[in-house]
């Protein structure tokens, strides 16, 4: 597996990196980001789990892996706030702090990845695919909004803002792949096999993306803070989802899946939900950007440790 996932993120790096040179070089930037962005999420996505689930189904054994990826974002959460105040940030930072040190991009980096190194494991990526939406999404959207507004501005939380993200095609296209599996519908393999192959496009393009709006000037004054969290997030996280599956006997691959998930960087919505109730978005972004940086290092490390310490 760590063979694997090294040749993967060194390629990712050097989308990163074109992306940066794009924007330094053409002048590209915000704009063209938010093009991918919004392909990714209404596109590239539901096409790769509508595919996915269609053709393999949904394990629902595998969700049994989200009270331990749940432990891990919890804990995260707490400590990114405790460190966030033990350098003296104000409410709006330890807010963005908590945030960011506990939602990963179980989405636009995880899912690929994940179904790169497991392909054809319905377990894999139905252990993933559950992550994503009810770790990563429905909870970001609610219990995560929740918080930032406590921290922001102060604000009730909005319910019927977080029901709708149940309507966006990201969320849409896991029932809608498994329903299609359970019924048998016939849908032709040339079909699924370009869902499945614009979807595999995902991660490049968020890369890409990442790169056209990197600023390393978001870390101006806040680099010791930014790299605290972020060890939170890439390390303290997956450690905490790490021990949980070895003390609970989770078999692989769905070990693997929920310790990985726990790993990857800070999820690039969760910069969305600390804009929108007025936590410290400069601090979020920095973190965002040093961690998607950093974890080209660290997920191949977690990955490892994965291995041996495998019963």
């Amino acid at each position: 597996m760590t063979q694997a996932l090294g040749p993967l993120l060194g390629g990712l790096s050097l989308v990163l990196a074109l992306g940066f040179v794009l924007a330094r070089v053409r002048g590209l930037g915000a704009r063209e980001a938010d093009v991918l962005n919004g392909l990714v999420v209404d596109v590239t996505m539901p096409a790769l789990l509508f595919a996915v689930l269609a053709r393999d189904g949904m394990d629902w054994g595998a969700a049994r892996v989200l009270p331990w990826s749940a432990m891990a974002l919890l804990a995260s959460l707490g400590v990114g706030a405790a460190v966030a105040r033990a350098f003296g940030l104000d409410a709006r930072a330890i807010g963005s702090a908590g945030i960011v040190a506990s939602f990963s991009n179980t989405g636009f980096l995880g899912l690929p990845l994940l179904l790169t190194l497991f392909p054809g494991d319905a377990a894999a990526s139905s252990a993933a695919m559950m992550i994503d939406l009810v770790i990563t999404t429905i909870l970001l959207w609610t219990l995560g909004q929740a918080y930032a507004e406590r921290f922001g501005r102060g604000a009730a939380f909005d319910a019927r803002a977080a029901l709708r993200t149940f309507r966006k095609p990201l969320v849409l296209a896991v029932p809608l792949g498994a329903l299609a599996h359970a019924l048998h519908l016939p849908i032709p393999p040339f079909l699924l096999t370009t869902m499945e192959g614009l979807g595999r496009t995902t991660t490049y393009l968020v890369f890409l993306s990442l790169g056209l709006s990197l600023d390393v000037r978001a870390l101006s004054g806040r680099v010791a803070p930014a790299i605290a969290i972020c060890a939170v997030k890439l390390l303290f996280a997956p450690a905490v989802a790490l021990l949980c599956v070895r003390v609970f006997s989770v078999s692989d691959p769905l070990a693997t899946v929920a310790v990985l998930q726990a790993a990857m960087p800070s999820a690039l919505a969760s910069v969305i939900i600390v804009a929108l109730t007025g936590c410290d978005r400069p601090l979020a972004a920095a973190v965002c950007t040093l961690a998607s940086l950093a974890s080209m290092a660290t997920l191949p490390l977690v990955a490892w440790i994965v291995e041996v310490t495998r019963p």
